[in-house]
């Protein structure tokens, strides 16, 4: 968990905010988003879900307020 390969995040990672909740969880390819992530608000409400390609947001996507209310649903196409 939490590695650097030349100077570079790989594999899978857990960041948390300084109060202790986690901040985001997902993996690293080569120092780029890579897979389903996870990102949540420092009140542990979930912020956002979905998956990144190269660092970028593809297929579907959904983004939460810190209430965890759903905010939007959303489809992005590389």
């Amino acid at each position: 968990m939490n590695q650097i390969i030349n100077n570079k995040r790989e594999g899978y990672w857990e960041i948390y905010y300084p109060n202790g909740q986690l901040h985001y969880k997902g993996n690293y390819k080569n120092g780029k988003a890579y897979g389903y992530y996870e990102g949540y608000w420092d009140n542990g409400q979930l912020m956002y879900k979905g998956n990144f390609l190269n660092d970028k947001e593809v297929g579907y996507w959904e983004k939460y307020y810190n209430d965890g209310q759903l905010m939007y649903k959303e489809y992005h196409i590389i």
